[in-house]
C-alpha cells in the first residue's frame, strides 16, 4: 500500500502532473486540430485506453497512462488528489500534444490556442486547486505576448515554455525578452521548464543514435533513453544561465520559474559552477545584487525525481527551500509510491525540511 504521510496529508503540494485525455477522445475535449494531431497514437495502450479502474488508494499510484483515475477530468482529478493527500497539483499537457503546438505546423497555433482553452476550463472548475500550465509559442515574442495577455485574462497561473530554443530568436536576456517576463512577473504567472521541452539544443538528433543511447517505447520500456536522462538537464542549465548572469531576474525580482521532470541532482553543482565564474566576471559581479545561490533560493523552484537522494543534495551544497515534491501523475516514471520514497530521504533532516519539500516550497509557484 502506498505511503499516507500523516504529518502533511492533505496539505501536500505537487509540481509535476499531467492532463492525460484518450487520443480518441481529443476532439471533444480540445478540438479537432489537436484530434487531428494526435490520429498517430489511436489504439495505442498508454496514450488511448480508456478502461478506468475504480477509484482506491491502490489503483491512483498503480494505474498509469489515460486510464489512470483522474487523469482526464477536473472532478476524477479532484478526487484522486484528496485520496493522495494533495491540496494543489501543477498539470502539464502531453509532450505528444505539446510539441505539435510549438512547431511550425499549418496548425500549430490551433492546436495551441485548442489546448490553452481547456487550461482555462481546468484552472476556472480546479477551485484554486489546480493549476495547468498554459502553452507560449516562443517563435515571436509578440506571439508569445499576445497568448500570454488571452490566457491571463482567462484566469491562468502558470505558462509552459521551450528551453531548448531561443525566444524569438533572442538570449533570455535580451532586452526584447524583456517585456513577457515583465509581463508574467507583474501578474504573478509562474513559468516552467518541463522535460520534453529541450528539444532543438542539441541542433541535431543523432547524438543519441546508437543502441545503447537511443530511447524505448512506453510498451517495450525506457521511454525516456540512456542519452536523455545524462543530458535533459543541459538545456534549461543553458537558459538559466542566460537569465541569472543576464541579469533577468534582477530587472524581474517577481519573476518565479520552476524546472521540473528534469531532476535535481545537477542543480548544486551547477550552482557552485555559476558561483565561481560570477567572481571571475567584473561585469557579473557588478550588474548583480544577488549571488546566483540566492537568486535560485529566491526565484527558482526544482522538481527532485523520487530515485535520487535529496537530502545528500541538501547536505553538500545547501538550499533546501530549492527542492519540491512531485508525483508526475499519471506517468510511469512516477513510480506508485513517490511519498514515501521521498519521505523516507527527507526525514532524517527534520520536520522543517520535510515540510517545506512537501508543502511549503511550492508555494512559491503555487501561490495566488
Amino acid at each position: 500500500m502506498t505511503t499516507i504521510l500523516a504529518p502533511v496529508h492533505g496539505r501536500i503540494n505537487d509540481l509535476d502532473s499531467h492532463l492525460q485525455v484518450a487520443v480518441s477522445q481529443w476532439g471533444e475535449v480540445f478540438g479537432e486540430a489537436t484530434a487531428r494531431m494526435g490520429a498517430m497514437f489511436i489504439g495505442n495502450k498508454f496514450f488511448d485506453d480508456t478502461e478506468e479502474p475504480e477509484r482506491d488508494r491502490k489503483s491512483i499510484w498503480h494505474k498509469k497512462g489515460s486510464a489512470a483515475p483522474g487523469a482526464s477530468t477536473v472532478e476524477g482529478r479532484l478526487a484522486t488528489m484528496d485520496l493522495m493527500g494533495i491540496d494543489r497539483q501543477l498539470i502539464f499537457p502531453q509532450v505528444v500534444l505539446a510539441i505539435p503546438a510549438w512547431s511550425d505546423a499549418p496548425e500549430a497555433g490551433l492546436v495551441l490556442r485548442e489546448y490553452n482553452d481547456a487550461v482555462i476550463r481546468w484552472t476556472k472548475a480546479g477551485k484554486g486547486r489546480l493549476r495547468p500550465t498554459a502553452l507560449l509559442n516562443m517563435t515571436t515574442i509578440a506571439g508569445a505576448i499576445a497568448e500570454a495577455e488571452r490566457v491571463i485574462d482567462g484566469g491562468a497561473r502558470a505558462v509552459f515554455i521551450q528551453d531548448g530554443v531561443a525566444p524569438g530568436g533572442f538570449s533570455p536576456a535580451a532586452p526584447e525578452c524583456d517585456p513577457l517576463w515583465a509581463l508574467l512577473a507583474r501578474h504573478g504567472v509562474a513559468v516552467t521548464f518541463h522535460i520534453g521541452g529541450q528539444q532543438g539544443f542539441f541542433g541535431s538528433d543523432v547524438w543519441q543514435n546508437a543502441d545503447l543511447l537511443k530511447p524505448g517505447t512506453f510498451s517495450t520500456g525506457e521511454p525516456v533513453g540512456p542519452h536523455m536522462l545524462a543530458t535533459m538537464h543541459l538545456s534549461v542549465q543553458n537558459y538559466l544561465t542566460c537569465m541569472i548572469f543576464g541579469g533577468v531576474f534582477e530587472r524581474h525580482p517577481g519573476l518565479r520559474v520552476g524546472i521540473i521532470e528534469l531532476g535535481a541532482t545537477w542543480v548544486g553543482p551547477f550552482l557552485d559552477f555559476l558561483e565561481h565564474r560570477m567572481d571571475i566576471s567584473g561585469r557579473v559581479r557588478s550588474a548583480l545584487s544577488r549571488r546566483p545561490t540566492q537568486i535560485f533560493t529566491d526565484q527558482i523552484r526544482v522538481t527532485p525525481f523520487f530515485f535520487e537522494k535529496t537530502a545528500r543534495q541538501i547536505e553538500r551544497y545547501g538550499m533546501p527551500e530549492i527542492y519540491a515534491f512531485s508525483t508526475d501523475f499519471p506517468h510511469p516514471e512516477g513510480g506508485t509510491d513517490p511519498i514515501g520514497i521521498m519521505a523516507a530521504d527527507i526525514s532524517p533532516l527534520g520536520e522543517k525540511t520535510l515540510e517545506g519539500f512537501f508543502v511549503g516550497n511550492a508555494e512559491l509557484l503555487l501561490a495566488d
